[in-house]
């Protein structure tokens, strides 16, 4: 035998793997067909967790506030800022005017960012917890902010809170004992502005400047702002309009240089912006241009104010005072005041200016009793013939606003309003021009109807509070509220026959359906616009309307 013959080739030693494989009677297919078995599972759970992430659980209550859980202010706003308004990211906000030099980005890009709170006035519907309602909840679902999430009321400052949910407007309204009726009143006055726009933003015909700007604060006061995501393209058009208009007007708010009403114009316009800048920056909703709008034409009003502390047609440096100029002006400074809270940001000279103004309107434009003129200088000149019923209320009002609500002209005009309130209950009489405390008796079809006197002195009534606002609240609810027709407009005041005092709303010529929409509709929303203040002390939500 040779060598090769001689060679034994033992079998290969099977592995103990191999041994059990071959013991079960698997073969290579089937252990190839669980192998895949085990990879199609594992991609089936990646894929699972890729398209049904877990749901992220947000903390939005700080601890103690209304049995929501607990977390400090930092996380709250942290939890907030990942809500997003997914359908405000398909909205175009820009002007539709051809002619227009201003626009603002699509809110997809600049304006939409993740980071940004825009899920806004759905949350906190009254069905929150039970807690002690201690921080920023209220406890047992009340005011929306009980509810277990953190709504846009707790992103605006303090003041403009109660505009922002369904559920704080009317718990305003029945806590000031109003009726639902009016919150609906306003809702539907809204959605009549909304199909009245012009093309390029603006309102009415006459004035477009001055009835945008009352429009946008009727839309604002509804805590509608750019962020709405049922006005939002509505506001944004607005806004746009005025910030362009002053774009090509060296800063002015005017629908004509040429006329005695562009300072009105100017004045509620810049009233409008300011409280757009206030509730944008609030909600971290960026507008292009708006602040240095409301920056430059501020300083117009400031640098405006004439040598005896008031304001006069143009702007003009003369002696001549007007308080229902003046009005305007001290409002829309009072807005501009808000919207830059910060020391650093004040615009320079507004406190003196409003000094001045302040010192003006309580002393010299007070006549006593409750009365403020129009014009004192034009008294003098006309041997006291120039008065006018409806100043009482704007100096009151402008008064209340700038922290003097507990001086003396004030109290005593509460007094001739409440007077007048007094006579709804009286046989009517005829009075004249000089009358002072008829007007107010809010007879809104009678001769002496007068918006503009009753858009001034509603607030001057609900600052007061008590017995004052409880007077005024009935009125409203027994003549303003029933002057709404079925569409949403306001019929015409006065329509027993002619007007005793003014022309009324016919003032606004072309636009007076649009000046009237918004003077009822701001009367209306007296309820939540802002917190009252209690004869110039503040009231338990230690907050002072426009602060």
């Amino acid at each position: 035998m040779n060598q090769d013959q001689d060679t034994v080739i033992l079998p290969a030693q099977k592995s103990k793997l191999a041994k059990m494989i071959a013991k079960m009677g698997l073969g290579a297919f089937t252990i190839s067909i669980a192998v895949h078995l085990v990879f199609g599972v594992l991609a089936f759970a990646f894929f699972y967790k890729m398209v049904y992430p877990p749901e992220e659980k947000l903390d939005f209550l700080p601890g103690n506030s209304g049995g929501g859980p607990k977390g400090d202010s930092a996380q709250v706003q942290k939890a907030v800022s990942k809500r997003v308004m997914t359908t405000a990211n398909n909205k175009r906000i820009s002007s539709t005017s051809s002619t227009a030099s201003f626009s603002l980005p699509d809110a997809a890009d600049a304006m939409m960012g993740s980071e940004l709170p825009m899920e806004m006035a759905s949350t906190g519907a009254g069905a929150g917890g039970t807690g002690t309602g201690k921080g920023p909840g209220i406890g047992a679902g009340l005011g929306g902010l009980g509810a277990g999430q953190l709504g846009v009321a707790a992103l605006i400052p303090t003041i403009m809170k109660g505009r922002c949910t369904d559920a704080e407007r009317l718990r305003m309204v029945r806590e000031a004992g109003g009726t639902p009726e009016i919150e609906a009143a306003v809702k539907k006055s809204l959605a009549w502005f909304k199909n009245k726009q012009n093309p390029d933003g603006s309102w009415g015909k006459s004035y477009p400047v001055g009835m945008t700007g009352l429009a946008l604060l009727c839309y604002l006061g509804h805590c509608e702002g750019p962020q709405s995501e049922e006005y939002g393209a509505t506001v944004s058009a607005g806004i746009t309009f005025l910030i362009d208009k002053a774009a090509k007007n060296q800063n002015r708010l005017a629908s004509s240089l040429t006329q005695n009403p562009w300072v009105y114009e100017h004045a509620i316009g810049t009233y409008a912006l300011a409280e757009a800048l206030t509730i944008s920056r609030s909600l971290q909703f960026p507008i292009p241009e708006l602040e240095s709008t409301v920056r430059k034409a501020a300083e117009i009003i400031i640098n405006g104010q004439n040598l005896v502390g008031s304001w006069d047609y143009g702007y003009k440096p003369s002696d001549r005072d007007d308080l229902s100029v003046a009005g305007w002006q001290m409002q829309a400074l009072k807005a501009v005041n808000a919207a830059f809270p910060k020391r650093e940001d004040k615009l320079p000279n507004l406190d003196k200016v409003m000094k001045l103004a302040l010192t003006h309107t309580g002393e010299t434009s007070y006549l006593g009793d409750g009365k403020f003129a129009y014009s004192k200088t034009e008294m003098v000149r006309y041997f006291f013939t120039d008065t006018n019923p409806n100043l009482t209320a704007v100096g009151a009002l402008c008064l209340q606003q700038w922290h003097k609500g507990n001086s003396k002209p004030v109290k005593e005009a509460v007094s001739l309003i409440m007077e007048g309130l007094k006579q709804r209950e009286k046989p009517k009489t005829n009075l004249g021009e000089k009358d002072f405390s008829p007007l107010w008796t809010f007879d809104y079809d009678g001769g002496n109807a007068d918006l503009y006197g009753w858009y001034y002195a509603v607030q001057v009534m609900r600052n007061a509070g008590g017995a004052e606002w409880e007077a005024m609240n009935q009125a409203i609810i027994a003549d303003v509220l029933p002057a709404q027709n079925e569409d949403g407009s306001f019929k015409y005041e006065g329509n027993s026959g002619k007007l005793v005092h003014l022309k009324g709303t016919e003032a606004a010529g072309d636009s007076r359906d649009m000046y009237l929409q918004g003077l009822n509709t701001l009367m209306l929303e007296v309820y939540y616009r802002f917190l009252p203040t209690s004869a110039g002390k503040e009231r338990s939500s230690g907050i002072s309307a426009l602060e």
